[in-house]
């Protein structure tokens, strides 16, 4: 799926003399939550006719789009679209490809299983993208129980094929996952994804995604929230409090470490929170568990060992 390619057809439906916001575009797509993403992406890959999209309080978004609209009968003044409604259109026609992703999320979220099916995984698995523009490092890193030893490292750089929005992130970043894990031998007994489980709008954030593809137990942990309600703030290093969503217990907030910011804990697929949290905590020789923090340093690394190649040559 080319969801780029998918944008620039929606802003070349919007006719000559009409605007439509980032978030009609978004809608488009299947999910008018994603307008912030399509502003994003027809920033970094411009498409034809993009001066006709404003934003939603009737603001210019481009250069030079005030000229343009003018040229097209459009009245701008002070740097907004006049009239706004009355020339806004929002009539498109497309696969609203955002729509089905958010369709087979709900089939995925039926599946998750919350129970442990490894009571004591040996070998944990975290996994770990840094980017540089278009181009990804993907690192995988598999420790002991107690966090002590490395028993395996894997390190390389793609292209992920879909860009970034918030809630689909499966979408851009699995395929990475995935080659990486196929090169870890043996296989790990459980997987730490940097993302969210169950704690999702879909109920199926990439940490579930990852499980039910790869068949694996799975813990989603996340530095940041994007979905629910956060009990009160835990006192002490290694508290934690319930994240809820509509009154249902769907993750734990972390207070991993010293510092207030928390981290995130779901069900991925396969293990149970209470475990999931167990796991975690004990894996928190900093903020991070320690699988995950050693697979974000190995990315950087191998980040910066690529831009190094390139200032050479």
């Amino acid at each position: 799926m080319d969801l780029g390619a998918e944008i620039a057809d929606l802003v070349d439906q919007v006719p000559s003399g009409r605007v439509a916001t980032f978030a009609d575009i978004a809608e488009g797509l299947g999910d008018p939550r994603a307008a912030m993403a399509v502003f994003r992406i027809l920033r970094e890959s411009p498409a034809q006719g993009m001066h006709r999209v404003v934003r939603a309080s009737a603001d210019l978004a481009f250069p030079g789009a005030a000229a343009l609209l003018r040229r097209e009968g459009v009245a701008v003044s002070k740097g907004q679209v006049q009239d706004l409604q009355q020339i806004r259109w929002r009539e498109f026609r497309g696969p609203r490809t955002l729509a089905s992703l958010r369709e087979e999320q709900a089939r995925m979220a039926a599946s998750v299983e919350s129970t442990d099916r490894s009571p004591s995984p040996e070998r944990i698995a975290a996994f770990d993208l840094s980017y540089d523009r278009d181009t990804a490092f993907v690192a995988g890193v598999v420790m002991d129980s107690a966090g002590e030893r490395v028993l395996q490292e894997v390190a390389f750089e793609t292209r992920p094929a879909f860009p970034y929005v918030p809630g689909y992130l499966a979408y851009r970043e699995f395929p990475a996952i995935e080659a990486c894990f196929r090169k870890l031998d043996p296989a790990p007994d459980l997987l730490m994804i940097d993302g969210h489980g169950v704690l999702h709008p879909a109920r199926c954030g990439i940490a579930c995604f990852a499980g039910l593809r790869l068949d694996r137990p799975t813990i989603g942990v996340a530095k940041s929230l994007l979905v629910g309600r956060v009990g009160k703030m835990p006192r002490k290093a290694g508290g934690w409090t319930d994240v809820r969503i509509d009154g249902e217990r769907l993750g734990t907030a972390l207070r991993s470490g010293r510092s207030q910011r928390l981290i995130y804990v779901s069900v991925g697929h396969c293990v149970s929170l209470s475990m999931a949290v167990r796991i975690t905590k004990r894996l928190c020789k900093t903020r991070i568990p320690e699988p995950m923090r050693r697979a974000d340093l190995l990315s950087k690394n191998e980040k910066r060992k690529w831009k190094k190649k390139r200032i050479e040559f």
